[in-house]
């Protein structure tokens, strides 16, 4: 491609005419020119078109047999970047829903990803690197403070960074750079990472481990401390407890799960938190995001309680007052339109830090800390949170009434926890906590 920075001038210059300010780095631009001509015959995908910026960059550094697809669901901007590149055979131009363009694709069939917009990036981010063959690179940029971010959009940042880190299949190198940039290259791995049924709630839960890592660190893990992880899951924070040399042992009410992390070489066992079978033997006691199920609150709080040790402390992030509140009221609201689906019994236990610093004083406990989170979660599809989560509520119902469920379920939801410009953001609210065993 000749005469690039008189196209990059030109593509500017309309872009700021029709009042969009979203445009790409110059820094941003020339790096994925780079990355692109390190490769030859390069697939790529390119997550938010734009005006044409950053697909100039890209086209300007593939060679011949290289081919782009690039998506953007903004007609305008399209256009722009299709009077300037549209003449280039390389380039496939789609207008519409990035969801839609990935899902047309094969797995593991593309080079190189380029993700500038909601879907693969805040959302939809399994199924874009799943597209990416072994050796793949997925590069993501305003990943620093930006002008124009809105409120609250550094906490989705910091989700999704996380995220990143916390994937098995990925090389990550987070650049504070230019606008910030983090670049990722795929790698071979022996462990499932997207697949209660362990490889299901990876593949569109696993943000539920990957945001608890900062309890991790309000726990702080000793070498040679004995905890307790109560509710563990298929044991993922349990190797991460483990990393500070600690000694964890695992109990959930989930075979499945029990199975899982027993894969990680976890020590576990199949049980309530309610029934613990120990006394005075941890130094610590960890959960998260299990507390919020038990509707035997003190019972459970009172087997933490003497499982610890004097002087043992008990962390835990769950469900706080307020979350989930539109997905809760949505079911109530399906369930009162079908009385043959019975009545709707809400199965979690959702408290205030009051009500719940309370329980802990009851049971012995001094509270050092205690706070509601919130933490608009992002998720791919309402519908698989649902399929997950909700069993315990529809259990009953037959098939076919599930699907009726979830599907009235989501056309609710679509009015309150989602946009086109951020897909599905799950209303969250935790409970954050730490108290010290006293009595």
């Amino acid at each position: 491609m000749k005469n690039i920075n008189k196209i990059i001038n030109t593509i500017k210059k309309e872009t700021k005419a029709i009042g969009f300010d979203q445009t790409s780095d110059a820094l941003v631009g020339r790096f994925l020119a780079t990355l692109v001509a390190s490769k030859a015959n390069t697939k790529i995908l390119e997550l938010g078109t734009g005006s044409g910026l950053s697909t100039a960059w890209i086209a300007y550094g593939m060679d011949k047999k290289s081919h782009l697809v690039t998506v953007d669901n903004d007609e305008r901007l399209v256009k722009i970047a299709k009077k300037y590149l549209g003449s280039d055979s390389r380039i496939d131009f789609r207008v519409g829903l990035g969801e839609e363009v990935i899902d047309e694709i094969e797995e593991n069939s593309i080079d190189f990803i380029f993700a500038d917009t909601w879907p693969g990036k805040y959302h939809y981010l399994d199924e874009a690197l799943a597209l990416l063959r072994v050796g793949g690179m997925y590069m993501i940029d305003d990943m620093l403070p930006q002008p124009n971010w809105p409120e609250g959009h550094d906490k989705k940042v910091d989700a999704l960074i996380e995220t990143l880190k916390c994937r098995d299949d990925l090389h990550m190198t987070q650049m504070d750079w230019a606008t910030g940039v983090i670049l990722c290259t795929k790698i071979e791995t022996d462990k499932e990472t997207n697949q209660w049924n362990p490889k299901e709630y990876n593949k569109h839960t696993a943000f539920v481990s990957q945001l608890a890592l900062p309890v991790v660190a309000l726990l702080d893990p000793q070498e040679g401390e004995r905890i307790l992880d109560a509710g563990c899951g298929d044991g993922t924070l349990a190797v991460e407890i483990e990393k500070y040399g600690a000694k964890v042992v695992g109990v959930d009410m989930s075979a499945e799960m029990i199975e899982a992390c027993k894969t990680k070489e976890i020590e576990a066992y199949v049980g309530s938190v309610t029934a613990l079978p120990y006394a005075n033997e941890f130094d610590a006691v960890f959960s998260n995001a299990t507390l919020h199920w038990l509707k035997d609150a003190k019972g459970a709080v009172e087997n933490i309680a003497k499982s610890l040790k004097n002087g043992g402390r008990f962390v835990a992030e769950f469900g706080g007052v307020g979350n989930m509140h539109h997905v809760v009221v949505a079911m109530q609201q399906v369930f009162d339109n079908h009385l043959e689906f019975g009545a709707f019994e809400n199965p979690w236990y959702f408290p205030s830090p009051e009500e719940y610093r309370a329980l802990l004083e009851s049971a012995g406990f001094e509270v050092r800390y205690i706070a509601l989170i919130p933490r608009p979660t992002p998720m791919d599809d309402i519908v698989h949170w649902l399929d997950i989560f909700a069993n315990g509520i529809t259990e009953h119902l037959s098939k076919e009434q599930f699907e009726v469920f979830k599907s009235e379920c989501r056309d609710i939801l679509v009015e309150t926890i989602y946009s086109t410009e951020e897909g599905w953001i799950l209303d969250y609210v935790r409970l954050r906590v730490e108290a010290i065993k006293v009595l």
